[in-house]
């Protein structure tokens, strides 16, 4: 009986182990960073006046929590406006 129960624990460890192991560091890698298109004239928001906020709000020790973070109009929005 107690050989039994050495073989199921081995057995077990040796299933979590494999649950464990790695796939060689492809699943765990990022895609590269592909740029986002964006239709002229369509809100996005505005990222470097986000970080430009965090930054200042960290060196004064502010958390800051955006609730309706500031958006801008994508670039090509001004050429649409001077074409109509």
């Amino acid at each position: 009986m107690k050989t039994i129960h050495q073989a199921a624990l081995v057995t077990a460890s040796a299933v979590l182990l494999a649950a464990c192991a790695s796939s060689g560091g492809t699943a765990s890698t990022r895609p590269a960073a592909q740029p986002q298109q964006h239709a002229p004239g369509q809100a996005i928001q505005d990222a470097a006046y986000v970080a430009m906020v965090e930054r200042v709000a960290r060196r004064r020790g502010v958390t800051v929590r955006w609730f309706h973070p500031p958006v801008k109009r994508a670039e090509g929005a001004a050429a649409d406006v001077d074409n109509q």
